[in-house]
């Protein structure tokens, strides 16, 4: 599954995504509604602050907390395709995404296989959709879903934390769409080992080794 970014972003200045309701059906993984959002906003460094399982297994149940702090950097390679880096202690993996439908930017198609550090390790490959689920200044929730193998959220911050008032808001907003909460993986608890000078280097030499590649 998923692991586990930084930079400093202003003051929240409202929703960048539509609202609506929807419920997911978790064997096509196909949104029912569309969203509208603005994607340069999306693009840049955060942190993963939590992981949230809808699917039931039962080696990721009830609630789990650990100080690694998960870091994702998100960038645009074209009109309509997407990379994104996921980078932890463990290593990183590169993910790429397309957008099949403009009009629907806040869903994403995955497009072939990842690659990165992690590949080396016991690996499941992603293949399925992912949906914006919010977008704010502060923090964004994106539903990754593989039809039949895996399903679950990650809550992305621009900081380190979110205040509990925004972790109980996304954690309704996916209730109300449908979306069960088996497992939740609280991440980023020790804000004390972010972002040290060995962490930097190493994400930003990811960085430079994954996006200097020919797209």
């Amino acid at each position: 599954m998923l692991k586990y970014l930084v930079l400093v972003i202003c003051v929240t200045v409202g929703d960048i995504s539509a609202s609506g309701e929807m419920f997911m059906n978790p064997e096509t993984c196909e949104a029912v509604f569309r969203v509208q959002v603005d994607l340069d906003q999306l693009m840049g460094l955060w942190h993963t602050v939590e992981i949230i399982q809808h699917r039931d297994e039962q080696r990721f149940r009830g609630v789990q907390t650990t100080n690694t702090c998960p870091m994702v950097h998100l960038a645009k390679t074209g009109n309509s395709d997407l990379k994104m880096l996921w980078h932890e202690p463990a290593g990183y993996v590169e993910y790429r995404f397309r957008i099949t439908d403009l009009s629907n930017p806040g869903f994403w198609l995955s497009w072939g296989p990842q690659n990165g550090s992690m590949l080396s390790k016991p690996y499941q490959q992603f293949a399925g959709t992912v949906q914006v689920m919010k977008a704010v200044q502060t923090h964004m929730v994106l539903t990754f879903c593989s039809p039949n193998q895996s399903h679950y959220s990650i809550i992305l911050a621009r900081f380190n934390h979110l205040s509990i008032t925004e972790i109980r808001g996304v954690r309704n907003l996916l209730s109300r769409r449908g979306l069960p909460q088996i497992g939740v993986r609280e991440t980023c608890k020790d804000s004390a080992s972010l972002a040290g000078p060995t962490t930097v280097l190493v994400l930003l030499s990811a960085l430079t080794l994954v996006f200097s590649r020919s797209n």
